[in-house]
């Protein structure tokens, strides 16, 4: 069965790491003949939750007019969301943050419309040689998923790459093409 495949790419940096993490899974999962969107959030004006609930007021239609508007019909319509980021601070950077806020417009309490996103993944990318140090960022996008009545498929988490193109040969590659053609 196709599925629709919405793959947000976190880097500020083309051809990072974990935009390379994201390729392979998108190979993979075009591969097998899903549908993949894809957003490199870094290239987009999506500003931050203003906490107004103007949102709920309208019945899930954020007031704030920017890119966002953009990703609004990829995420309704989406059947998995894969979230590429690298690791700062133990979290997600601001565009990728920025993006989860404003998902705020689809909560599932007191929004108007409904995400109908059964699946999530999470390819994550860090310098760090600890593994620990990715507990926090994994923890938020469990929190975030679970949330969203979202399933966590799989979470790849992939240390000591910094330098662009670190991640080359690594089996984390493999791991996300073969987790794309899994979809």
């Amino acid at each position: 069965m196709q599925k629709r495949i919405l793959v947000l790419k976190g880097s500020a940096r083309t051809g990072g790491n974990s935009e390379q993490l994201a390729d392979a899974l998108i190979k993979g999962a075009k591969e097998k003949g899903h549908e993949v969107s894809e957003f490199k959030l870094a290239d987009m004006k999506i500003g931050g939750c203003r906490g107004c609930n103007g949102c709920w007021q309208s019945k899930g239609n954020c007031i704030i007019e920017d890119d966002m508007k953009k990703l609004e019909p990829n995420l309704e319509n989406a059947d998995v969301l894969v979230i590429a980021s690298p690791l700062y601070w133990s979290s997600f950077p601001a565009q990728v943050k920025a993006v989860m806020d404003r998902i705020y417009e689809y909560d599932p309490i007191n929004g108007g419309k409904n995400l109908h996103i059964k699946e999530s993944i999470l390819l994550c990318c860090g310098e760090t040689d600890q593994e620990g140090d990715f507990d926090i960022i994994r923890k938020l996008f469990q929190i975030f998923s679970e949330f969203n009545k979202i399933t966590v498929r799989e979470m790849v988490c992939v240390s000591k790459v910094n330098e662009k193109g670190d991640i080359r040969g690594n089996e984390a590659l493999e791991r996300a093409e073969m987790l794309g053609k899994a979809l």
